[in-house]
Parts: C-alpha cells; structure tokens; sequence
C-alpha cells in the first residue's frame, strides 16, 4: 500500500520518459507522465499530410534485441515489420540480409576502391570483431528485458555465461573509444574511402559505436502504421496499468527542496521521485535549488556548469517528398530503408574544414559562397533515404509513394542564417538540391513526378521537440561529455545531483540512441521502485 502513495512524476513523453512511465506504472506505482506537446514520441512520431504518412524522427526501430522483450515485458502488442536495409554508392548498391551480407559490403568497397583491397580487409576485419561485441551487449543472451517470472531458466543457466563474455566486449569498448575519423586515419589510407565508412555517423562518434553499426542493419523492424504506433502503444501501456498522462503541459519550474514542479498554467505537482526524460538543458536552467544543503548546492552548481556548456551533436535535415509514382518503381531499386551516398569521392574536408570556417568567418561570407559550399555538401553527402510504403503499403495511396531524405546538419549554421534573415529561403533552396540531386542519380525522373514536398530543419527539431541543439542522439561526441555514465556503466547516467531525481534518455549518457533510451527508462524505473517498496 506504501507504493501506490508515493507520486513519481515523468516529464518527457519521448522513448525514455514513456518506457519508464509503463515500466514504473505496471510495478504499481502512481505515476504521471508530463508531455509538453499534444502527442507523445518525442523523435519517434509519425504524421500524415494528404494521405501519405510520413515518420518525422527515427525512420525505423534498430536494436530487436531489446525492443521486443521490452513490448513483451509490457504487454504490448504491436505487428513489427523487418525492415531491411540497402546500401549504396554511385550506381553500386546492395542488400543487407543476413550476416553473409557484410561479404557484400566488403566487395562492394572494394569495387568502389579498387587500389584499397587490403584497407578494406582490415576494415571489414574490425567490423566483424565489433558485430561479435554488439551481439553480447544485445543479442538474444542479453539479460536486459528478460523476465525472471518468464524466463528463470535463462538466470540459472545463461547468466554467468553471458557475464564472461561482457568483460570480453567491455575491454574492447575501453580500446576502441576513439573518435571513428582517427581510427580509420589510422586502419586506411584512402580518404574517400574513410568519408564513406564514416560520414553518416556524428562528428568523432566512438569507433566502437560506428563500427558495431553494421550489426544492426538486419535488425530493424518497422512497425505496421509507422513509427509513431511505438509510442501510441506504450502510452495506452501507461493508462492500462493506472498511470497518467498529461498532454500540452509545459513544465516552467521546478522547486527542488519542495519537491514540486509548475505547468504554464501555474498548476503545482508533488512529488516523491522525479525522472527528467526532456531536454536535460531546461531541467538545469528552471530548477530552484537555492533552500537545498550547502554541499547539495555546490554539487548541483558544479553539474549544472558542465551541461550549460556543453552542446548536443548534429541535427538533421529532412526532405519529405510526395510522387504520383507506384511504390515498386523504388522496390526495384533498394528495400525501404537505403542509405545513399552519390559520390564515392565523399565529404573530405567540406563537412569539417571549410563549414569551421565559414562559421568563424560569417560575417564576411557571402550568400553566394555559403549557396556554392551547400551545393557540394549535398552532392557528396551520404542521405538516409526512407519509403514507408515498401515496410507497410498503408501508409500511401494506392499508386503513389511518400520518400524521406535526410543527411546530418550542422545546427549552427542554420541558426545563422535565420538569424540573418534568409532562412525560407535556404530551406527552399535545400529542398529542391536535394531532389535534384535524387533525380539525377538514383531516382531519374523524380522530379517530374512530385505531388508536394517539404522540409524540417535543425530549428524544427529544436522548436518541436526542444532538443538542444536539434540533437537527436543527446551530447556532442566533439567535446567531453558532461555526463556520468556510458556503455560501461550506465547505472551511473541515471542519476543527477539533484535529490531525488533521475535523468533518463538521449541525454543520460553517451552514446546514446533508441537502445540508451530504453535501458535508462529501465535502470531508473528499477531503482524507483526499490526506493519506494
């Protein structure tokens, strides 16, 4: 009776913030979810627009591993669509399968770089190590998720097992913590051949992250109506079980020593524990810790310097396209979820270099020059292309085909321009590049066949979500991360200096994703629970 008493409050109604929520709900606590838009997902949403339903954040759910003993263990179901992967370069593409597929990548890199065959044997060499790695931290023998009330023959035989293997793949993530670009400076000698391995992950992502990625690519699922039935399903998880969730309630304060939070309405919520699933940023800059201990406040103040100055890493630009074309015309050209790079030449020094100095330089850049220095961050740019209609052909009209292209972008380069006053128009001018770029190499004719499109920036993402930085993976890998807590020990990265209070989520720890999401929203909702029994 002591827990259905005590009152956890869950702001964010993204990944971390809903599986917390359910998990914490389902165990009987009197939990509140707090979502400050009119719909809960966070980066995992979908939306419509004349017929066509588009995903507006993560295109696909990576990581079956953990995601579906998570919808087991909450009951939820939800008809989950594989959803395979295509690679490609140029006019070379493939088909990522099964595990032989990585054979495929490795000749299709080889044919891309003919004088490179032993970089490229070294390279694919890594990968397979790493895949190994990736397979204990969330493979079928992963621990996380599993039910012992379901599954307690696995805790009697499987465990200590998998126990030994881990120190094998912690000691590789301590060895392999380098930012990727300097590991493959170092494993290859073609540039191109590096921009291409490594251009479509986050400036200086640890090399063990970038190179386990391929292990991911057969386990994607998309789910049936998009991406945003996730979240709709796990927050109809939360009500069953007898929590809440508040809507269109944006939190303006929080009162630490009172253990209160205020809405935009001036409307007051205690509570015993408060897991901070939002923008980390904005719990640091309304928090009022000022009737706190002494030493409290010095920890706090201490913690609240590190992540007030530190920024998150990349954002992303987005180009929704509608076309009068039937889905298989793409179907004959790779599965629904492609990444695409149109040169093999790749980025070299555009992404790093010439944008540091542009940013440096604005003031006496010209429009023309940043336009010149667009046009070929677009051209050699890798773009993650996804069709929704090739998962699940509801989510077009019959005889028509929704596309999303995106690529990483630089956050403040788009704040600049805004703030110089041209940003309709750089968008304008970023949305018909990219499709003519897709409809002269991969998609001849795509222009011909537009119904409608439009763009979401950095800034949209920022605005919508309230993502610092329109981050959507949490901290910058460019700078130390001001957090505690990483792959090795992520029961760190829960918590805050803050008493009583939990942070989970994207910006909990690093590297983060949708798997960092789930396994904060866990750990946070295991350590509640046993704090509240």
């Amino acid at each position: 009776m002591e827990m259905q008493t005590k009152k956890v409050l869950v702001v964010g109604g993204g990944m971390a913030g809903l599986v917390s929520a359910a998990s914490m709900a389902r165990q009987g606590l009197d939990v509140t979810l707090i979502e400050k838009n009119e719909k809960c997902g966070g980066l995992v949403n979908s939306f419509t627009r004349e017929g066509f339903l588009f995903d507006g954040g993560t295109r696909a759910i990576e990581n079956a591993g953990m995601i579906l003993p998570m919808l087991r263990e909450l009951d939820i179901d939800l008809e989950m669509l594989r959803s395979r992967i295509s690679l490609g370069i140029e006019k070379d593409i493939i088909h990522v399968e099964t595990d032989d597929s990585l054979l495929d990548y490795e000749q299709q890199l080889k044919r891309m770089y003919p004088d490179s065959q032993e970089d490229v044997d070294r390279v694919i060499a890594v990968i397979q190590d790493m895949k190994r790695h990736m397979n204990v931290l969330f493979g079928s023998g992963s621990p996380f998720f599993k039910d012992p009330k379901r599954d307690r023959w696995y805790f009697i035989t499987g465990l200590i097992p998998w126990l030994f293997r881990l120190i094998g793949t912690i000691l590789a993530i301590i060895r392999m913590q380098v930012p990727v670009e300097d590991f493959l400076e170092k494993t290859i000698k073609n540039r191109s051949l590096n921009d291409i391995i490594s251009q479509h992950f986050f400036t200086k992502t640890p090399a063990f992250f970038a190179m386990s990625y391929f292990a991911l690519y057969i386990d994607y699922y998309y789910p049936k109506g998009g991406v945003g039935q996730l979240s709709a399903k796990i927050a109809e998880a939360i009500l069953d079980a007898g929590g809440k969730v508040l809507t269109n309630t944006d939190i303006c304060a929080v009162d630490i020593a009172g253990k209160t939070l205020t809405d935009q309405h001036d409307v007051t919520y205690a509570y015993d524990r408060l897991v901070w699933a939002a923008d980390l940023k904005q719990l640091y800059r309304i928090a009022d810790y000022t009737a706190t201990p002494p030493g409290t406040q010095k920890r706090i103040a201490q913690e609240k310097s590190r992540i007030l100055a530190s920024r998150g890493a990349e954002s992303v630009f987005t180009v929704f396209i509608a076309v009068d074309q039937d889905p298989q015309v793409f179907r004959n050209i790779s599965y629904g979820h492609f990444f695409y790079t149109p040169s093999r030449e790749g980025l070299q020094d555009i992404q790093k270099g010439e944008l540091d100095k542009i940013l440096r330089n604005w003031d006496k850049v010209s429009k023309t020059e940043i336009l010149d220095w667009t046009d070929r961050f677009c051209r050699f740019n890798t773009f993650e292309l996804s069709i929704p209609a090739l998962n699940d052909p509801a989510t077009a009209p019959p005889g028509k085909t929704g596309i999303i292209a995106s690529f990483l972008m630089n956050h403040a380069l788009v704040k600049h321009v805004y703030e110089s006053g041209w940003y309709e128009e750089y968008m304008e001018y970023l949305r018909k590049k990219v499709i003519e770029i897709l409809d002269s190499t991969i998609y001849p004719g795509l222009k011909g066949h537009g119904i409608f499109s439009f763009t979401a920036s950095p800034l949209t993402i920022e605005n919508r979500v309230r993502s610092s930085e329109g981050a959507i993976v949490g901290w910058s890998f460019d700078q130390t991360i001001p957090v505690e807590g990483g792959m090795v020990n992520m029961k760190k990265a829960v918590k805050t200096a803050f008493p009583q209070v939990y942070k989970a989520g994207q910006w909990a720890g690093s590297p983060a994703g949708l798997p960092t999401c789930i396994l904060t929203a866990k750990l946070v909702a295991d350590m509640v629970r046993k704090e509240l029994a």
